[in-house]
């Protein structure tokens, strides 16, 4: 078997360092003169997989310990010391000049040889769509247990809309409980999520353990503190409360600063709008590089009190507007049904000051 070495990689790192240092910056991969051609409408690929050899790698073991703990086969690890010398890395083309190609996200080291370039396929590169049908958190659950943090605070940006200190810290805070608690793959509420806020933090919570008022998997409680208990129905639980809560004016005074002008006084200007988001995403990817513990008191074993499963309540109509209620939530006056708009009766809402008494 013959393996054609097609292209160089230039790097900075010129030895070995952990890789997830290393998919965070960007390379060039230098293409041979006679591939040239083989680039034509690569520009058209937003990723690409290249396949190259670990040149400085030698030997293999096929058991061996894992840099996260405990030990596994070289076929079930990443590790560069294999018996074929193959590596993969799935990149993000960033341009293309010439028969350079500037990626993002490639762990290997300067001079490292490159046998073959590929476009990434989604349809054909990702895991089968059965397994997503099967358990819609499959991805989610994977990252999880093999702490994708970066991927996981990439994903629960897109729910929230942003990055900020306090979702990463939600995000922190979910894997850490998580795997601790071996409750990655919990179902509907056999594993509940009960906050005590109702800031970022809980889009991070949310995300994580996939507890939403949707599946009665979340409980709100309305006490303002940055808190959360994950309870296993199985009884164990965990409680994480922000213990070190001035590490913004300690660690980052300037975007606090800043913070309290755009956000909290609503007086920024588009520039410096634009500076929070950009100080606030490089905060949240700093701290879910840390430790918990940096962060957190955690306690285990509290005493806490939880709700039961979920009732299924019955419908009922209102008499005036016909429009179907849970009868849990209906209001009776002289006989009649009648939801709490048409009564004009009280009714709790959660909004940005917490959970508040409305009147009709």
């Amino acid at each position: 078997m013959n393996l054609t070495e097609i292209a160089k990689v230039k790097s900075k790192y010129k030895e070995p360092i952990g890789p997830d240092k290393m998919k965070k910056s960007e390379s060039v991969i230098e293409v041979k003169e006679e591939f040239l051609d083989g680039l034509y409408g690569i520009e058209a690929h937003e990723y690409l997989q290249i396949l190259f050899y670990f040149h400085k790698s030698e030997g293999y073991d096929l058991i061996s310990k894992r840099r996260i703990g405990g030990e596994k086969g070289l076929f079930a690890s990443r590790s560069p010391r294999r018996p074929s010398g193959i590596g993969i890395t799935t990149v993000e083309l960033l341009k293309r000049e010439g028969n350079k190609l500037y990626v993002y996200g490639l762990d290997a080291i300067d001079g490292t040889p490159v046998v073959d370039i590929k476009p990434y396929a989604s349809f054909m590169d990702e895991a089968s769509m059965s397994l997503q049908k099967n358990n819609p958190r499959y991805k989610v659950e994977k990252m999880i247990r093999y702490q994708n943090i970066d991927e996981l605070l990439l994903k629960a940006g897109e729910l929230h809309g942003h990055y900020c200190p306090y979702l990463a810290l939600g995000v922190l805070a979910g894997v850490d409980a998580l795997n601790k608690m071996e409750a990655a793959d919990a179902g509907m509420e056999k594993l509940l999520a009960v906050l005590e806020t109702n800031s970022c933090f809980s889009d991070g919570i949310q995300f994580v353990s996939g507890a939403t008022f949707g599946n009665n998997a979340l409980i709100y409680r309305d006490i303002g503190k940055t808190a959360v208990t994950f309870v296993s129905r199985e009884g164990k639980n965990l409680r994480y409360y922000l213990s070190n809560n001035d590490f913004l004016e300690k660690d980052y005074p300037a975007a606090k600063e800043l913070f309290e002008k755009v956000v909290a006084r609503r007086e920024g200007s588009r520039a410096e709008e634009k500076e929070l988001k950009e100080l606030w995403q490089k905060i949240a990817f700093e701290i879910i590089e840390e430790e918990p513990a940096k962060y957190f008191k955690i306690e285990e074993d509290i005493e806490i009190d939880i709700p039961d499963y979920a009732p299924i309540f019955e419908d009922k109509y209102c008499s005036q507007c016909k429009e179907k209620i849970m009868a849990a939530k209906a209001v009776e006056k002289e006989e009649k049904i009648y939801c709490k708009s048409c009564a004009q009766a009280e009714y709790m809402q959660l909004d940005g000051s917490g959970l508040i008494i409305k009147n009709n």
